[in-house]
């Protein structure tokens, strides 16, 4: 069983290996096929103060971004340390973005809380909670920035991709919330599992999800109702998590001053919108960090605003961006990471020794 556990943890480390190897060859071959002389030119000449700028709205979305898991770890009535429940925040930002999807974060956090003897129900509960929120923030800015649409998409595989992108990002949330807030619709959704547990071709794939999955919609319910009876911290969550979105999205702003397009403070949302816009019109791609799908459309979106074209200017935008919001973020989030694992090390160890020293006790 210990010989199934390792096997089963040597082959998921190797395979998020194999996913931040894909990820940087995206990023290569992206570059590969552009004339990397003129962008690192025009990198070269950007404008230090504004990229301290992009910086500081980095650190402000950071430092904001895992409150909301503090918060919600203490109103479930566990005594978490706010930097274990921080870190276990933090931690998120790596696995989801070597993961497709984004799908790796959760699972990984839930580990921490386990660690830090939060059971795997309660854990669950507070990682929904916190996704919910993230989801309809995010959605929010999303809505919004669909007023610019008609700005933003410059060609029919855009239009093809912001539809896409789109509804799949409103219709989780709607399923979320419909799921959330509804017995009826929990039970047809286990309803219709049963059903697909009988057919032969779906049922054999599905068969070893199936409990885990109605127990997801169960959690789904569950945390929904933790939402409801602590209004207060719900809305504390939410405001935390607008000005860290807020933050992220409005880096763009400061890249696009950086490399000397003047945008005025009066087109800074409508900038945060075209942020979001890019990032809600890939949302579906499978790879991790949404790999290859994301850099085609923000450097498109960058052009679109800049009102440049797609040139060494807007791939030289996309590049610091992606360095800034997605490769520091990861490098940071894993630096956290790396420290729970440490500190869980540590503290079995003390542990263990405590334990031999009892056991020597007693048979003194």
């Amino acid at each position: 069983m210990e010989n199934e556990k390792k096997k089963k943890g040597g082959s998921k480390i190797a395979l998020y290996v194999l996913y931040g190897v894909l990820t940087v060859l995206v990023l290569i071959t992206i570059l590969s096929v552009n004339d990397i002389d003129e962008i690192f030119k025009v990198m070269e000449k950007a404008d230090l103060r504004y990229i301290g700028y992009a910086l500081i709205l980095l650190a402000v979305y950071l430092f904001t971004y895992p409150i909301t898991t503090g918060l919600l770890t203490r109103k479930m009535g566990h005594k978490v340390s706010f930097f274990r429940c921080y870190s276990i925040g933090m931690i998120e930002h790596f696995f989801n973005g070597i993961t497709p999807f984004a799908s790796g974060g959760q699972p990984f956090q839930v580990y921490a809380f386990k660690k830090s003897k939060v059971n795997a129900g309660d854990s669950t509960g507070i990682l929904l909670m916190n996704f919910i929120i993230f989801m309809i923030v995010t959605n929010g800015f999303a809505l919004s920035s669909l007023v610019f649409a008609n700005k933003f998409i410059t060609d029919v595989p855009m239009a093809i991709f912001a539809v896409i992108g789109f509804t799949i990002n409103f219709f989780v949330l709607f399923v979320l919330i419909s799921l959330g807030v509804s017995k009826r619709v929990r039970r047809f959704l286990e309803r219709l599992i049963d059903y697909f547990l009988k057919t032969k071709l779906i049922g054999r794939f599905l068969a070893p999800k199936a409990d885990s999955l109605k127990e997801y919609f169960q959690n789904v319910q569950d945390a929904f109702k933790a939402l409801w009876k602590s209004k207060g911290t719900f809305f504390a969550c939410l405001g935390i998590k607008f000005i860290s979105m807020s933050a992220y999205y409005a880096i763009t702003f400061f890249i696009m001053r950086a490399l000397g397009i003047f945008v005025g403070i009066d087109q800074l949302f409508f900038v945060m919108a075209g942020s979001s816009f890019a990032i809600t019109m890939v949302v579906f791609l499978p790879t991790p960090g949404s790999s290859g799908g994301i850099e085609f459309a923000f450097n498109a979106i960058f052009a679109s605003i800049a009102g440049i074209g797609i040139t060494a200017v807007s791939y030289s935008g996309m590049l610091i961006w992606r360095l800034l919001t997605y490769y520091l973020v990861m490098a940071i989030s894993l630096i956290f990471y790396i420290m729970l694992e440490v500190f869980f090390f540590r503290r079995n160890k003390d542990t263990d020794e405590e334990k031999d020293e009892k056991t020597e006790e007693k048979v003194q």
